[in-house]
């Protein structure tokens, strides 16, 4: 039997440096969304953080009056329990339909005709990789000490880049044609609730983005910000739960990955200390 190959697709309309997409359908999508199960290991952790930050340890959550004293409206140990327990599952939920922006947008991507242009496809390669250098400064990290300790080749992070800007350059097209669609627009004082930054700043953003040449690219991210949000409100949903057995896989993963951070960090720490000069009596090998 041959083997078969996927179709070429061919490549948007350009006018100017501006890819006109479509989409095979504009039809409402259908996603499926996983609501996390509220482990009580999580609770017992939260619970365990909040006493940490206060000085307090479990032996003070025995005394009711110390727990009615610290906590408002919690007048026991089992309502302290609860109050955490109800507040990881507000965090599920508000997980899930964050899921449900990103699934949506995911599908309706599948219905792109059309190439992102190499040249295009560059742009937001270079983006990803500037965004990539600046969480590892954010941490305190280079791009080789990153490699170091996660064991990533340079190609790993190559192909890694790549295919995070292929999907990013995918999904804005997408929702660029969606929007074309509907025949979205955004005003400039819908720019900064769209995009998530505060109000007070937005003039002197706005300003700086026009200083830069880059006030379209800012426009155009709104706009596709604005077309997330009509999808995902015309989408259909179905959802489920994790099982218990989900969750607790899930959040076993959580934990060895904040362990290998944690050890990781605490290297590197004890390797800066070992290379630099000690404190004492002022003086030096040389």
């Amino acid at each position: 039997m041959p083997l078969e190959f996927e179709k070429q697709k061919p490549q948007p309309l350009m006018l100017g440096d501006k890819a006109h997409y479509t989409l095979s359908s504009y039809d409402p999508v259908h996603v499926e969304v996983e609501v996390p199960y509220t482990n009580e290991e999580e609770v017992s952790m939260m619970v365990e953080s909040v006493l940490a930050q206060m000085g307090a340890t479990e032996e003070d959550l025995k005394d009711e009056d110390w727990i009615k004293e610290h906590f408002e409206d919690v007048n026991s140990v089992d309502e302290l329990y609860a109050a955490a327990r109800a507040q990881i599952s507000e965090m599920n939920a508000q997980v899930a339909e964050q899921q449900k922006v990103g699934m949506a947008v995911a599908e309706l991507t599948k219905r792109l005709q059309q190439a992102v242009p190499t040249m295009l496809l560059a742009r937001y390669r270079q983006s990803v990789m500037m965004n990539f250098q600046q969480q590892l400064a954010a941490e305190g990290l280079t791009v080789e000490q990153f490699m170091a300790n996660s064991g990533a080749t340079q190609s790993d992070i190559n192909r890694m880049l790549d295919e995070q800007a292929l999907r990013i350059a995918e999904q804005e097209a997408a929702l660029d044609a969606y929007a074309r669609e509907k025949k979205l627009s955004v005003m400039e004082d819908e720019i900064a609730q769209l995009l998530g930054f505060p109000e007070a700043e937005a003039d002197n953003f706005i300003k700086q983005a026009k200083g830069a040449g880059q006030y379209e690219q800012l426009k155009d991210a709104a706009l596709h910000a604005k077309a997330a949000q009509v999808l995902v409100a015309e989408c259909s949903c179905t959802y489920h739960h994790e099982s218990e057995e989900q969750g607790r896989a899930r959040f076993e993963q959580i934990k060895q990955l904040h362990e290998q951070y944690e050890r990781n960090f605490a290297q590197d720490v004890e390797g800066e200390a070992e290379a630099s000069p000690k404190s004492g009596s002022g003086f030096t090998l040389v």
